[in-house]
């Protein structure tokens, strides 16, 4: 059960990553926002999801990660469906900020309580049939885009945004169980939060906390630049708004299947050969999508790069929980996360920058291959320490 409301989450959550990136290209026609402005916008929510993250991840550790749960998405919901009354790029700037700061702050403890409701053994499966919610929602609201053939109001995707997660706030109140190993080190005689500093660098985590945030930052610039730019650099590549949102539908089924492909491998003892093969295959498969020429070959390039890219952040949002303690799990996941954003806002804001300058679509996928490898060294280095003494090891 807490896996598959965790999961209906992610999907509403996953929609809200994808919205603004399918809405832009609509977005910037009707109010003549440069493609800067529009990086400005996309990079909002971002920022949101950074600040969002640090405050649920602590908030989680200490009231509870259904509480804030209830919080982050009446937040999401108000901010969603404020952003179809926006009317300039202040008013966009301001509701995608607050926006984020709802996604932010729920996903730690989604990963939190995915991660605590499965055996160790199986943690993988468990975190990823749980995140496999967000590239369905995203290729859920995708194909919806594709199929109005380009007649969409941009406006009823935000209202969709925001109704949606208010239909879930009952499920969430009322059937979601709040996370028994919480409850368990909460009422612990011994049971000490420990402070942040502590939480993320005490106790010899400095090392596995640095990996941790150089392999979520530069993972972030490929999976923000796909998830907010991937429609309108199709459309710069001579594609029209519905093929686009057609092609982002595909890179989202495609990550879909990999977060549960790569978590049943990865908890079949094959962690560090799936974060090996994955980020080798994101770096091989973005400048494939760049180079790819027709439609059915862009589709089968971006469902790859959404199978190892989405999947790979998977086994990455896997690796980060067993090396916190309880009571500071959420913590410790959430700063990740939070810190991955800024690659996150990185890779948007260059994007638009470069072809604002007049790079090719190409060239922009091109660049941000390097990114790729370097968050996979990273990631490597993680996997192949031991985790918090309480855990299981990863597996080889």
């Amino acid at each position: 059960m807490t896996v598959f409301i965790c999961f209906l989450a992610a999907l509403l959550e996953g929609a809200d990553i994808v919205s603004m990136g399918l809405a832009a290209p609509s977005v910037a026609g009707q109010f003549g926002f440069r493609p800067e402005q529009m990086s400005y916008i996309l990079t909002a929510t971002i920022v949101g999801l950074m600040a969002g993250a640090v405050v649920g991840g602590r908030a989680g550790d200490h009231f509870g990660r259904k509480r804030v749960l209830l919080v982050a998405f009446l937040t999401l919901a108000v901010f969603s469906l404020l952003t179809s009354l926006a009317t300039d790029l202040d008013q966009f700037i301001v509701v995608r900020l607050l926006c984020g700061l709802g996604l932010g702050a729920a996903f730690p403890n989604l990963i939190a309580l995915a991660s605590e409701a499965s055996p160790p053994e199986r943690r993988s499966t468990g975190v990823g049939l749980m995140f496999c919610g967000q590239p369905v929602g995203g290729s859920s609201l995708g194909l919806f885009v594709a199929s109005q053939g380009g007649g969409l109001d941009w406006r009823t995707i935000f209202h969709l945004g925001g109704v949606l997660p208010l239909l879930l706030l009952p499920l969430l109140a009322f059937a979601l169980p709040e996370s028994r190993a919480f409850r368990e080190a909460q009422h612990a005689p011994s049971a000490v939060r420990a402070p942040v500093a502590v939480a993320l660098f005490g106790e010899g985590r400095a090392a596995v906390t640095g990996l941790l945030w150089t392999s979520y930052g530069f993972t972030q610039v490929v999976v923000y630049l796909i998830n907010n730019w991937l429609p309108t650099l199709m459309v710069a590549k001579g594609f029209s708004p519905s093929q686009s949102g057609l092609i982002s539908a595909f890179e989202n089924a495609g990550a879909a299947a990999g977060c549960i492909v790569l978590a049943m491998v990865a908890d079949r003892g094959w962690l560090r050969a799936v974060l090996a093969v994955s980020y080798m295959a994101i770096a091989l498969s973005l400048a494939g999508l760049g180079a790819a020429q027709g439609f059915w070959p862009v589709v089968g390039a971006g469902i790859v790069v959404g199978f190892f890219a989405i999947g790979g952040q998977l086994v990455l949002y896997t690796l980060a929980p067993a090396y916190y303690p309880t009571l500071s799990r959420a913590t410790g996941v959430g700063a990740a996360v939070s810190f991955g954003r800024l690659g996150g806002i990185a890779g948007p804001l260059a994007a638009g920058r470069l072809m604002a300058l007049g790079l090719a679509p190409a060239g922009v996928l091109l660049a941000a291959t390097p990114c790729a490898v370097l968050a996979g060294v990273a990631a490597l280095a993680v996997a192949c320490r031991p985790p918090a003494a309480h855990e299981h090891p990863p597996a080889a």
